[in-house]
């Protein structure tokens, strides 16, 4: 009896006290991964609150505005201040002048890019690193420094007030910071399906486009917001070199606006900011899912 009591007792009481071990690394866990959670809804709410303050104020009236104490909820809905913007003040056409000027300059920095940055990763050869290292210098170099001579060359050769000018010039700029992200994305990207599908008949062009390609498709999607987004969002250049109203973007538009009111009529402006901010956000989300499905094994699949 005193035998089967002293083997038995320890195990017993291990038996007992697991379960509570477990318990209690379980309820730190959760307390963890709880603050974690409130850290980040926290950090969200604070990033998110402008552009939520802007679209608030940007369906509400002018006097619900400028009232005091500021109330977060509006106690009443008005589509006025964007039918201002699209019916006075035409506001679509330097939205048009917006998405010409940056899906051209992304696609053209995205063509030249990505050819750019494969032959840094595949060819060990002077010139190639020559252009490595000069790609990463213009990258550094602050565009304020760059922008007199720019302007001047461009209105003495008459390319001034042009867009298509100023898509070649973005395209430009923002070519060494495209050449330099997809240039990371490359060297992820193995060489042997590559060297497997030129030994099976594929030239270097073939191997490329349907080996390299399709495994750096997510590298190259988010280049492109990235680039998209920077061309989007670019003030210095376009305010100096456009001196027409109708060829402006959306961002320096916004500016004119306030010259052409007098006074500031906050509505209008919100329901600007939120307009111009909203097609970045939805190819934001949609190149999100379309990148997460997971089309960068083609290559491999097939």
């Amino acid at each position: 009896m005193n035998t089967v009591t002293a083997t038995a007792g320890p195990a017993a009481v291990g038996t007992i006290r697991t379960p509570r071990r477990h318990s209690r690394h379980r309820l730190a866990r959760v307390l963890v991964r709880t603050v974690q959670y409130l850290l980040l809804i926290l950090v969200a709410t604070v990033s998110a609150f402008p552009l939520l303050w802007a679209l608030i104020n940007s369906v509400r009236p002018n006097s619900e505005i400028v009232s005091y104490p500021p109330k977060l909820i509006p106690r009443e809905l008005t589509l006025e201040h964007v039918q201002a913007l699209f019916e006075l003040y035409n506001f679509q056409v330097y939205l048009w002048n917006s998405l010409f000027v940056s899906a051209g300059a992304t696609i053209g920095a995205l063509v030249l890019g990505t050819t750019a940055a494969y032959a840094m990763t595949r060819f060990d050869l002077p010139a190639v690193r020559a252009m490595s290292v000069l790609s990463l210098l213009a990258y550094l170099v602050p565009a304020i420094l760059v922008l007199i001579p720019i302007t001047q060359f461009l209105f003495s050769n008459g390319w001034g007030d042009n867009r298509i000018a100023l898509t070649v010039l973005y395209m430009g700029i923002f070519l060494p910071f495209t050449i330099w992200l997809l240039r990371s994305y490359f060297q992820g990207v193995g060489v042997e399906v590559e060297e497997a599908a030129m030994i099976d008949g594929c030239s270097r062009l073939g191997a490329f486009l349907r080996v390299v390609i399709p495994q750096a498709i997510p590298g190259i999607v988010s280049t492109g917001i990235f680039t998209f987004n920077a061309t989007w969002s670019e003030y210095l250049f376009v305010s100096s070199l456009m001196t027409t109203n109708s060829k402006l973007t959306a961002n320096p538009a916004v500016f004119l606006l306030m010259g052409h009111m007098g006074t500031t009529s906050w509505g209008l402006l919100m329901s600007a900011a939120v307009i111009i901010v909203l097609p970045v956000l939805l190819l934001f989300f949609v190149a999100q899912r379309w990148v997460v499905s997971g089309i960068s094994d083609g290559s491999v699949k097939g």
